[in-house]
C-alpha cells in the first residue's frame, strides 16, 4: 500500500469520527431495514455476516444513546437536596403514581 494510499485512508477515519452522531430515531430505521435484509433470505452467507455485524453495530449505538438519554433525565429529576426523583412512566406514557 502506497503512502497517499494510507494518507487517504487516514482521511477517511477522521472524516467519520468527526461526523455528527446519528439521531436514535434514524438508528432504528436503520436497523430495521437491516433486519429485513437478513429476513429476506436473498442475502450471500459473506453479505448475511457483514448485515448482521452491521446490525449489532446499530443496536449498540441505539442502546447507547437510550442509556444517555436515561441518564440526562435522571440529572434533570434530581432534586436540589441531591435525591433523585424518577417516576416511572404509565404504559400508556404518562406519569406514574407520585
Amino acid at each position: 500500500m502506497s503512502r497517499a494510499d494510507r494518507s487517504e485512508q487516514k482521511g477517511a477515519g477522521k472524516a467519520a469520527a468527526e461526523a455528527p452522531p446519528e439521531p436514535y430515531d434514524r438508528l432504528v430505521v436503520r436497523l430495521e431495514k437491516v433486519v429485513e435484509e437478513l429476513e429476506g433470505g436473498e442475502l450471500s452467507l459473506e453479505h448475511s455476516i457483514d448485515k448482521f455485524a452491521e446490525g449489532i453495530r446499530l443496536a449498540r449505538e441505539a442502546a447507547k444513546k437510550l442509556d444517555e438519554a436515561e441518564r440526562r433525565v435522571d440529572m434533570l429529576l434530581r432534586a436540589e437536596d441531591g435525591t433523585v426523583e424518577s417516576q416511572p412512566l404509565a404504559e400508556d406514557g404518562s406519569e406514574g403514581p407520585r
